[in-house]
C-alpha cells in the first residue's frame, strides 16, 4: 500500500474532527486550512521535525506547541503532535547525553557536570527525592541549558530527513514495482 494512500487510511479527515464533541475546534480550523492536515511528504518531514525538535525540551505542554509550531511553519500537525511521544522517559537519558554534550562543546564548558553518582536518593525517605533530584538537575547547569534547544535542532533536522528520504524511496519502491508488474504483464 503506497504511503499517502495509508496516511490518508490512519488520519482521520476534519470533517469527522469537526463533529466530534471535544475537538470540533480543531476539525473546523483544518477544515479550510488542509495543507495542515494532508499526507504530503514534505509536510510530513516538516511535521514531525518540529515535533521532536519541541519535544526534546521538556516542557509539559509539548503537543500543543508542537501544533502551534506545525501551524505557523505549515508543516502537518498530525504529525508534529505524533512526533513529541518520541521523548519519553527510555529515550530522555539519549536525548540529555546528546544535549549536555552539544551544549559542553558549544559553551566550551570543561568541568564537571552531574554524575548519576552525584544523585544520592535516600530511598527510605522519599521525601528527599524531589530536593535531591532537582539539586543533581541545576548540577547541569548551563551545558543542559544550552545543549536541549541544539539537541532539538538536530535531532529534528535528522527526523526531517529521514522521513523526508523514507517516504521518497517507498514512492520510489512503488514506482518500480508497478512498472515491472507492467512489464510482466506486456510478456504474457
Amino acid at each position: 500500500m503506497p504511503a499517502t494512500r495509508f496516511a490518508r487510511r490512519i488520519l482521520p479527515h476534519p470533517d469527522v474532527l469537526a463533529k466530534t464533541p471535544g475537538l470540533r475546534w480543531l476539525g473546523n480550523y483544518l477544515g479550510p486550512r488542509p495543507w495542515l492536515w494532508v499526507a504530503h511528504r514534505r509536510r510530513v518531514a516538516l511535521g514531525a521535525g518540529l515535533g521532536l525538535a519541541v519535544g526534546v525540551i521538556p516542557l509539559p505542554t509539548q503537543m500543543p506547541l508542537a501544533a502551534a509550531a506545525a501551524i505557523l511553519f505549515r508543516g502537518n500537525v498530525a504529525a508534529a503532535v505524533a512526533a513529541t511521544w518520541i521523548t519519553n522517559p527510555f529515550t530522555l537519558l539519549p536525548i540529555w547525553s546528546l544535549a549536555i554534550f552539544l551544549g559542553r562543546l558549544v559553551s566550551g564548558h570543561d568541568g564537571p557536570i552531574a554524575t548519576p553518582e552525584m544523585l544520592a536518593l535516600d530511598w527510605s525517605h522519599p521525601d528527599t527525592w524531589l530536593p535531591s533530584l532537582w539539586l543533581w538537575v541545576q548540577a547541569l547547569g548551563t551545558p543542559l541549558l544550552i545543549g536541549l534547544p541544539l539537541a532539538g535542532l538536530v535531532l529534528g533536522s535528522l527526523l526531517y530527513l529521514l522521513v523526508y528520504f523514507a517516504w521518497w524511496a517507498v514512492i520510489r519502491g512503488e514506482r518500480w514495482r508497478r512498472l515491472r508488474e507492467r512489464a510482466r504483464q506486456r510478456k504474457t
